[in-house]
């Protein structure tokens, strides 16, 4: 874990600080706030976004970063590690996922989505098998009929989901309970609003990544991190870009 440690601090190191956040939160111009987040350590992540994209690209683009990192971060920790680690990639799609097996009709970008795709496209009864089939594999869970009262409690079943295939990969125990820490500090977060602790809730995933040194809770942690950078930002680019298209941007 040295060697993915080193990369890991110094990946960390580049994150944005609150004072960035903060210039960006100030900014309503697209190509102002591009300009602000190509200085800081929100490059990577706004790379293949301009002022031209719609919101569809913006979603695609921030969503291929992400896999993009997870596939950078396990290349860094040990081959018995990696499995584990490249599940996380498939967080990013368990939203999109309950969505459609609610019912409901898919996205536009869905269809743009390389992961996505196949359920986006498909129609009906057919969607519902693929997401029965296909995505019992992705998720290891049940999908139940549209429409119906478990399909309105889904998202919480599927994470649990995830979860349990997640631990299964695990080469080993010993690092389970870091891992068990970070798995309920993430899950914590959808029991209140993020933004209303988040300076608090960042303070515990700091704690955990430093208590994780040259382990391989450090990179998980790590990943948690990314992943919650490029939900603000993806938060912030989305409504400027929605108000540009509906004519309502300075």
């Amino acid at each position: 874990m040295d060697y993915a440690q080193a990369r890991l601090q110094a990946r960390f190191g580049e994150r944005p600080d609150e004072q960035v956040w903060q210039r960006l939160g100030e900014t309503d111009e697209l190509p102002a706030f591009l300009e602000i987040a190509r200085a800081s350590g929100l490059q990577r992540w706004v790379a293949g976004i301009d002022a031209s994209s719609d919101s569809h690209w913006m979603e695609i683009s921030l969503r291929a970063r992400w896999r993009e990192c997870v596939a950078e971060t396990a290349g860094w920790m040990p081959q018995r590690w990696q499995p584990a680690a490249l599940w996380t990639a498939r967080l990013a799609d368990l939203p999109a996922l309950c969505h459609l097996a609610r019912g409901e009709a898919p996205y536009a970008w869905m269809s743009l989505d390389p992961v996505l795709r196949p359920f986006a496209v498909a129609q009906g009864e057919l969607r519902a098998a693929k997401l029965r089939q296909d995505a019992l594999d992705f998720a290891y869970a049940q999908w139940p009929t549209p429409g119906t009262p478990a399909a309105e409690a889904l998202e919480p079943q599927v994470r649990r989901a995830w979860r349990e295939q997640w631990r299964r990969l695990w080469p080993g125990r010993g690092d389970a309970a870091a891992l068990e820490d970070l798995a309920a500090l993430m899950e914590s977060r959808f029991k209140e609003p993020m933004a209303a602790a988040r300076q608090a809730f960042l303070h515990r995933l700091r704690k955990q990544f430093r208590r994780a040194t040259l382990r391989p809770a450090a990179a998980f942690a790590f990943l948690a991190f990314a992943a919650l950078d490029i939900e603000r930002l993806r938060a912030d680019l989305l409504g400027r870009v929605l108000l540009r298209q509906a004519g309502l941007a300075p």
